[in-house]
């Protein structure tokens, strides 16, 4: 049996029974700190007998334009359903038209696919995650820098040297810095930032502050000539390093490098499993990052010409 459920605490109690609580995208407050509550509505997909659920699709309503996505919004990369390949057919029967859920995690997609290939054309849309794994260079990114070729290290090596030569000033703490990287993103992209609205300001600072109660947040930021020019704001969570925001004062050519190079030093120092630079942006590839294929899920599917599957720069 399916049951639908919109009531918060009923849902929460669904997603605390099924979550297997091993890394971020499974903990409750951290999702929540992502929800909407003004612009999104509980509609839990529950699968179980005698009140006991084996399975779940967090469903969540977007009012503004009645499409259905994960609970925890877009952002969060790289996530599974908590759902047995043979109950996924009935699940997908039950869940509405015009649901997205992006990025889901590639090999977990691909193992549903091989037992259920007629789901194929709902899982065409694929993208990158890229990451790193500390201990494949034994916990020192330069050893990882060493490994380029002669010319793209000379050149990597110098911007480094350059920036250095200026004095960055780097701290690192567990301090919330939402509004100064609200201002270095609207400075930098305008009206194009995700945070030039109240909304995107809204779900940072709340996401922000439930992972510094959490004691999750690691807070670098980057002083230059006295002023921070540089943040990044990172989940240490389960042995893993989320590099969730991070931005920089173009002024300084190469900072946004180094707040980079010194993110994932930190994540070494931390003995991280990984270090998870999430999707999107050439860069990743070009510093050679790991990556692993994620899919968006549409109900229904997209016609074949819109079907997206990106070439990594």
């Amino acid at each position: 049996m399916i049951q639908t459920l919109t009531d918060e605490k009923e849902c929460r109690a669904a997603w605390e029974a099924l979550s297997p609580a091993a890394r971020a995208w499974d903990d409750w407050d951290l999702m929540y700190a992502f929800h909407d509550q003004d612009n999104y509505r509980f509609s839990f997909r529950v699968l179980g007998e005698d009140g006991a659920p084996r399975g779940l699709v967090p469903l969540v309503l977007d009012l503004s334009d009645n499409s259905y996505e994960l609970f925890g919004g877009c952002y969060p990369d790289n996530r599974v359903l908590w759902v047995q390949p043979d109950d996924f057919p009935a699940l997908f029967e039950a869940l509405p038209d015009n649901t997205v859920f992006f990025d889901l995690n590639g090999p977990w997609v691909e193992s549903l696919l091989a037992k259920h290939p007629q789901f194929a054309p709902n899982f065409a849309e694929r993208d990158e995650r890229f990451f790193l794994v500390p201990s494949e260079f034994d916990y020192d990114f330069n050893n990882h820098i060493a490994k380029f070729s002669s010319e793209k290290r000379k050149g990597f090596l110098y911007d480094l040297r350059k920036i250095r030569e200026r004095g960055p000033e780097l701290l690192w703490s567990d301090a919330d810095e939402s509004e100064l990287f609200i201002e270095l993103c609207n400075r930098r992209f305008g009206a194009d930032s995700d945070y030039a609205k109240e909304g995107g300001k809204a779900e940072l600072r709340r996401v922000i502050r439930e992972l510094r109660e959490s004691g999750c947040l690691r807070t670098l930021t980057i002083a230059m000539d006295g002023t921070k020019q540089a943040v990044s704001m990172s989940a240490w969570y389960a042995g893993a390093l989320i590099a969730l925001y991070s931005t920089s004062n173009m002024e300084y050519k190469n900072l946004g490098k180094l707040l980079n190079v010194e993110t994932i030093q930190e994540g070494c120092r931390l003995k991280a499993d990984e270090i998870n630079y999430m999707t999107g942006m050439s860069w990743k590839a070009a510093w050679d990052m790991n990556s692993e294929a994620v899919v968006t899920m549409r109900k229904p599917a997209r016609p074949v010409a819109e079907a997206v599957d990106p070439v990594p720069a």
